[in-house]
């Protein structure tokens, strides 16, 4: 990108690749999109229908997006999951090869909480659904209620709790679109 001096400050800017954010060029983390510099991966994010703001309490406009879950979950095109936590959601694709998921920096999706193992899971497509694999985790994940104690299959739409955040794995609708 280049500087912004308008001839008072010169800081270095960058361009996030995911959601096109200006950032400072020392980020590491697009706070817009959680988009990690460091990492060599992009995820492409579905693009999602418009959505009508409101204003909420502080007067602020605000969009809904509680549907984005339902929409996502039907999507036809890449397969991926959307990853849910208590400060963030973020929509992952996952590739023919899997994602490796846990707490060491080295994880294709980095999840910070000390309950999350280092290496906690590994999640690979298949054409229904998901291969959801326990890696040896301290914490197994759950899955309709029950852990994940070696590997699952868990359908497109449907999701898995790895200490309390959520991943709904998206996929090919297998119908028509519904609003």
């Amino acid at each position: 990108m280049g500087s912004r001096d308008g001839g008072r400050s010169c800081y270095e800017t960058k361009e996030c690749p995911r959601c096109g954010a200006e950032l400072y060029a020392d980020l590491q983390i697009c706070y817009g999109c959680l988009y990690d510099f460091s990492r060599d991966v992009t995820h492409a994010a579905p693009v999602l229908p418009d959505a009508d703001p409101h204003r909420d309490e502080g007067g602020e406009d605000t969009y809904d997006l509680g549907a984005a879950a339902s929409i996502l979950a039907r999507a036809t095109g890449p397969v991926g999951m959307l990853v849910r936590t208590s400060v963030a959601d973020l929509w992952v694709s996952v590739p023919e090869e899997g994602l490796l998921l846990g707490r060491d920096p080295s994880c294709d999706v980095v999840l910070h909480s000390p309950a999350v193992s280092r290496r906690h899971l590994r999640v690979v497509p298949t054409p229904n659904g998901m291969d959801v694999c326990d890696l040896g985790s301290t914490n197994p994940a759950t899955y309709r209620g029950r852990e994940v104690a070696d590997r699952v299959a868990v359908a497109y739409g449907e999701s898995v709790d790895v200490c309390g955040c959520l991943l709904t794995m998206t996929g090919p609708a297998t119908g028509p679109l519904e609003g």
